[in-house]
């Protein structure tokens, strides 16, 4: 996945969410809707979100070798994990609080079916957006599972998106079942209670991907089919006899810095070991340009 059909996608999401939560706005003080309210607060948050998810594309591009010799390639977590925190407090705790209070002191709701026209169309927008980043989730992936992709993936803003977008349609099914509820029973409790879900789900998203963030930037272990991806182009050398160990870690969306430990024929001196692996390390990187950074050392 490349930082460029991230960006994309980024983009995508930003423009879908923001001109989603300006018609939720008009919509929430027309009706008087907490769901609508929430939904709103929402999208907006996910905008922001998606800017934010944008500027740490835009910052990890950046080169200056002296200050980060390894690129800035993990600024995209940092931004992401910024993200997480946004959709935990704003998103989740303001949506909670306002279903409390709608709980607390409920009001008569008016034109709730323009707000379920305008749930329904949503559901659909958010629906398309979810659709394509899954679908670069998935890209040369052989796994069918969603949790799986997203444990596997090491592009975070693909990551955010895709958390981000499953929270809204689900989140948008939630205010639109509260508000049918309430505009057949004509009780908003089911339409505050809808509110209060919102922000559960809006906290527990935040959680899932500040945890999933956590581990790209303390640096977890890559997916297995990456090391195996590594190892079979080394030992496609003659005079590798095996490779001992391997560390990988992630430096940045489809990019690794990879540490072999090597164990080569005895006929081998140092000059020919030294030979050996900077042919190595070009062959390599050149074949799989993921590996940015190779390093390979003498078992």
């Amino acid at each position: 996945m490349s930082k460029q059909d991230s960006s994309k996608t980024v983009f995508l999401a930003l423009s879908v969410n923001f001109f989603i939560g300006v018609i939720k706005s008009f919509v929430a003080v027309i009706t008087s809707s907490s769901a609508m309210f929430s939904e709103a607060v929402h999208s907006f948050v996910d905008s922001f979100n998606q800017f934010l998810l944008w500027f740490g594309i835009k910052q990890s591009k950046k080169s200056n070798p002296k200050v980060y010799p390894l690129g800035r390639g993990k600024e995209e977590y940092f931004w992401t994990l910024v993200v997480a925190v946004l959709i935990f407090t704003i998103g989740g705790l303001v949506s909670l609080e306002h279903g409390i209070e709608a709980l607390s002191h409920p009001k008569k709701l008016d034109n709730l079916f323009i707000s379920i026209s305008i749930l329904s169309v949503s559901i659909l927008l958010e629906t398309y957006v979810l659709v394509k980043a899954v679908k670069k989730l998935r890209k040369n992936r052989d796994t069918k599972s969603i949790l799986k992709l997203l444990k596997q993936s090491n592009d975070g803003p693909l990551i955010a998106i895709v958390v981000e977008d499953f929270a809204a349609t689900l989140g948008l099914i939630f205010a639109l079942i509260g508000t049918v509820l309430t505009f057949f029973t004509g009780n908003s409790f089911y339409d505050a209670a809808s509110a209060i879900l919102i922000g559960i789900l809006l906290m527990i998203s935040g959680l899932f991907l500040g945890y999933e963030m956590k581990h790209l930037i303390t640096g977890e272990t890559v997916d297995v089919n990456i090391t195996n991806i590594l190892q079979t182009e080394i030992n496609k050398f003659e005079n590798v006899k095996k490779i001992v160990k391997s560390n990988l870690v992630s430096v940045g969306a489809d990019k690794y810095l990879a540490i072999v430990y090597v164990d080569y024929i005895d006929s081998l001196t140092d000059l020919d070991i030294v030979e050996l692996n900077s042919e190595i390390q070009i062959q390599v990187i050149d074949i799989e340009p993921r590996f940015l950074h190779l390093y390979l050392i003498p078992a």
